[in-house]
């Protein structure tokens, strides 16, 4: 995660606030309600706003009352690190569950963590998620420009 002087006042302004993780979880459903359309079909979405860049979802898992996507920018066929993200329907919140490739791994190996350090890890993940999403919606984002892509050879996500 990079550690942008915006990002550590928006961190900042938020602790400031006493804004809980639950309180965060709430409004990053509220904003990915806002910026997702309702997936019907097809498991690879995106939008785009220049011919540049386009923002990539992926539905990883689908149930009654839970989805998880991975979100990723493609930047001339260079992806980055998908953010996994699990949606809870029932509940409207919305969680950022791992951000980069070793966390992943680390954790389906069964990676011992500092219960305190991950805390705060989590506070810290769904902090930048929330950045992100206003980002993403301040950059023009939002329900109408979803495309479902069914192409292999457009799938350049994670």
């Amino acid at each position: 995660m990079i550690l942008t002087e915006q990002y550590l006042t928006h961190r900042q302004f938020i602790h400031r606030h006493n804004i809980s993780l639950t309180q965060l979880h709430e409004y990053n459903f509220k904003l990915l309600s806002y910026l997702l359309p309702a997936f019907r079909s097809g498991n690879f979405y995106h939008a785009t706003i220049d011919d540049k860049t386009f923002l990539q979802v992926k539905v990883r898992e689908r149930f009654k009352f839970t989805t998880e996507i991975s979100m990723c920018m493609v930047f001339d066929e260079v992806v980055s690190d998908a953010l996994v993200i699990r949606i809870y329907h029932d509940a409207q919140l919305a969680e950022l569950v791992y951000s980069n490739e070793f966390e992943k791994q680390y954790r389906q190996m069964g990676g011992r963590v500092d219960i305190s350090n991950q805390a705060n890890l989590r506070y810290s993940q769904n902090c930048f998620l929330n950045k992100w999403l206003i980002f993403l919606i301040e950059k023009g984002y939002r329900q109408q420009l979803w495309k479902t892509v069914n192409n292999k050879a457009e799938k350049n996500g994670k």
